[in-house]
């Protein structure tokens, strides 16, 4: 079987698309926990990955990680028990039975990241590797910056999403 041309000249594979995405809303209070994270992740991570920040429409998050090798997905969530921890990891293409195991209506976004899921999985627009990280909200009301709970585990959530770039 003939070996293709750029494995024969020891060329270089065509380099991995990887996308870092922040949901959120800034406004919100601890809605904007996805978007602080990947922005305080943005000068650690290596060159090359996109980064990326939505309001959480479910067809946005297909667009942005359609095509990619591995997309990581920041958001904040609301649980019907929280976790005992404060950042839940969930690999959704080796655990699709977590994804939106976190409770009804668990996004502050219209559509959330557990729709954009489930009808990427529907369109099989998935990326190849899809890893969310999610952090538990406390507070939802308007205005800025994060509630002191949220913001204690912004710094395990960005060592988390370096850390699975990384290890691609």
């Amino acid at each position: 079987m003939p070996t293709p041309a750029a494995a024969r000249s020891g060329a270089p594979s065509a380099p991995r698309r990887v996308v870092v995405i922040g949901v959120g809303n800034e406004m919100r209070r601890d809605d904007g926990a996805g978007i602080a994270v990947v922005e305080r992740a943005r000068p650690l991570l290596p060159s090359g990955v996109e980064v990326r920040t939505l309001g959480g429409e479910a067809t946005s998050l297909l667009d942005v990680w359609e095509g990619a090798d591995l997309a990581v997905v920041v958001d904040a969530v609301r649980w019907d028990r929280p976790p005992a921890f404060g950042v839940t990891r969930i690999d959704a293409m080796s655990q699709p039975d977590s994804v939106g195991g976190w409770g009804t209506a668990a996004s502050s976004h219209g559509l959330g990241v557990a729709e954009a899921v489930a009808l990427g999985r529907a369109l099989d627009r998935l990326p190849q590797r899809l890893i969310l990280l999610l952090i538990a909200l406390a507070e939802e009301g308007q205005g800025e910056g994060l509630s002191p709970s949220v913001e204690g585990h912004v710094d395990e959530a960005v060592a988390l999403l370096v850390a699975e770039v990384r290890a691609g």
